[in-house]
């Protein structure tokens, strides 16, 4: 029979109280961790391209109005 041991969760406060009482380079440390690069799914590309050029027809349209403003 296997044991499954629980993890004991930490508590806002106790995790507040640990980071305070760290020195700063300890505090860096601690804070810094890789968080690796996400691969997204075919439908999400396609939003985040449809958002870029979205970004790029409204700078115009704004750069057209500032100019024909003048």
């Amino acid at each position: 029979m296997t044991k499954i041991h629980s993890v004991p969760s930490i508590s806002t406060a106790d995790q507040t109280l640990v980071l305070s009482s760290l020195e700063h380079d300890q505090l860096v440390g601690a804070k810094k961790h890789h968080i690796p690069r996400r691969h997204f799914k075919t439908p999400e590309l396609i939003v985040l391209w449809a958002l870029r050029l979205y970004l790029i027809f409204m700078m115009a349209v704004v750069g057209y109005q500032v100019w024909m403003a003048r």
